[in-house]
């Protein structure tokens, strides 16, 4: 009787351990994937503020020459609730998106991202403003402007995403 006592309580210590370990190695794999998604975030932080810097500083500046120089005062205010946003990744190509000229442009641009593990994607944000000296944000035109990214994943309905909160990632692009 005893014997048989001790190979339960064996069996339910095997058992327990067993859970554990599985219970680890579930962690561990989610930890992977948040990891995996939190870098292809940044990575296509890093893409969106290439193409909004690849753009002219303002609209102002457009046509205007490489050797011109123009005072910020005669820069545009950042448009706000334009009614397309503008393309910044291949996938973007569904008739709602415009091409871009100047980085104030930019400005709440949202869209998506396909992202190669299972059914998710990759929603992304755009924010530009003008920023003093001091890199806080100014009420008008300086010759700086901060881009911030937000980028998020979107899960499969029913799930929650893996991203706690969005990766923002952000740059200060300034005018000559």
């Amino acid at each position: 009787m005893q014997q048989t006592l001790l190979a339960l309580l064996a069996l339910l210590v095997s058992m327990f351990l067993s859970f554990g370990q599985m219970q680890s190695s579930l962690r561990f794999q989610d930890q992977s994937v948040r990891g995996e998604i939190e870098q292809m975030a940044l990575g296509v932080g890093m893409q969106t503020i290439e193409v909004v810097r690849a753009r002219a500083f303002d609209s102002a500046v457009i046509g205007t020459g490489e050797d011109v120089v123009l005072d910020p005062s005669s820069f545009s205010d950042i448009p706000t609730g334009l009614s397309k946003d503008c393309r910044l990744h291949p996938s973007q190509d569904n008739g709602t998106v415009q091409d871009c000229q100047a980085i104030g442009e930019f400005n709440e641009t949202t869209g998506t991202v396909p992202f190669p593990l299972a059914d998710d994607s990759l929603k992304f944000e755009v924010e530009v403003q003008y920023v003093c000296a001091d890199l806080q944000p100014c009420s008008g035109p300086t010759g700086r402007k901060k881009v911030s990214v937000f980028v998020q994943d979107v899960a499969p309905s029913g799930q929650s995403a893996a991203l706690p909160e969005p990766i923002r990632y952000s740059e200060v692009l300034a005018y000559p």
